[in-house]
């Protein structure tokens, strides 16, 4: 019987095929692309998505978030998340306190820190600034670009990891 093996070179995975067992074999630091869609302005969404950042850059991933819609005003100079998703209102109080305190850093202050590492990258969303008749001197300067759908999306595919916070 003769062995088979397959290798991907984006995810880096092999797959070994040898006498009707496939096995799937992980080379190297498998995940090292996330991309991150944020939609929403909330304070436990944005935190999230800092959180992610921050964490990728630390492992040393890549990491790019496509702030639309709701999420395009968090990147919004002056910009202040006031309340969490109505799903987790009753954790607002003691998010807000936290974060005060500096037991939980800030949303925006892990979006900063994340991007000093300079492996991720934030876009604006094209359609949703002209939406919302935002200027691209109206963006925070962590900004990298403003982008359509398309062109996020075609960064996106090279990702191991696809997120969408709403």
């Amino acid at each position: 019987m003769k062995a088979i093996f397959i290798i991907n070179p984006r995810t880096r995975v092999i797959k070994y095929i040898y006498n009707n067992v496939i096995l799937y074999i992980m080379v190297g630091d498998y995940l090292s692309k996330i991309s991150i869609i944020v939609s929403s302005e909330k304070i436990d969404k944005l935190l999230e998505a800092g959180i992610l950042a921050s964490t990728s850059s630390a492992m040393n991933w890549d990491a790019e978030l496509f702030f639309t819609f709701w999420g395009l005003l968090a990147v919004k100079k002056g910009f202040e998340a006031k309340k969490v998703s109505s799903d987790y209102s009753e954790y607002e109080d003691m998010l807000k306190k936290n974060m005060k305190s500096g037991s939980i850093p800030e949303w925006r202050e892990l979006l900063i820190k994340a991007k000093e590492s300079g492996n991720v990258k934030f876009f604006a969303c094209s359609t949703t600034l002209g939406m919302f008749g935002i200027d691209k001197e109206n963006l925070e300067e962590f900004v990298d670009d403003i982008v359509g759908a398309a062109t996020f999306l075609s960064k996106a595919k090279e990702s191991d990891i696809n997120l969408f916070i709403s």
